[in-house]
């Protein structure tokens, strides 16, 4: 259960991530929700895998609680969505008139780098100070660090090569 309701609070600043980044282009949203959607098979795994070895009765169970984890995606590319497109256009308390004629001006005050910086402090925290010790910690009792490692050196090589593959 712990790990359920990690992974729901770590899946909420994803899907401000995924906002966020498809605000500023269609690339970069798409290169971000590319990388993210790859990361999320494991993290459902990860959740109903273990709920399968508590409760074999309940296989469902577990299916509901590894997809409603999911759902904090959605929930943080809506709250992003409210909150930057209230900062991306301010209405000119002056005379009223922008360049386009709407009574709008494109404003600055909350730009990409802010959320993509914090979201990524987010991610870096939780990958370095839980994951990567957990990761480590298992694979001391149960198989060789070779495979520990190994799968540091396959995440890197896919999300690079998704950055590559998605900008060409």
């Amino acid at each position: 259960m712990l790990l359920f309701v990690s992974l729901l609070i770590h899946n909420f600043p994803e899907g401000l991530a995924v906002a966020a980044s498809s605000l500023e282009s269609d690339q970069l949203g798409l290169t971000v929700t590319v990388g993210i959607m790859i990361h999320n098979i494991p993290e459902g795994i990860a959740i109903a895998i273990p709920c399968l070895k508590a409760r074999p009765d309940s296989p469902f169970l577990c299916f509901l609680l590894a997809s409603v984890s999911g759902l904090a995606e959605p929930a943080g590319a809506f709250v992003s969505l409210v909150i930057l497109r209230g900062f991306e256009r301010r209405k000119i308390a002056s005379d009223g008139i922008s360049p386009d004629g709407d009574g709008f001006v494109e404003s600055d005050a909350f730009p990409l780098e802010n959320v993509l910086a914090f979201v990524a402090g987010i991610m870096i925290t939780v990958s370095f100070l839980e994951l990567l010790p957990e990761g480590k910690y298992h694979a001391k009792k149960s198989t060789s660090m070779n495979a520990y490692y190994a799968g540091l050196v396959a995440g890197f090589v896919v999300m690079v090569a998704t950055e590559f593959g998605m900008s060409l």
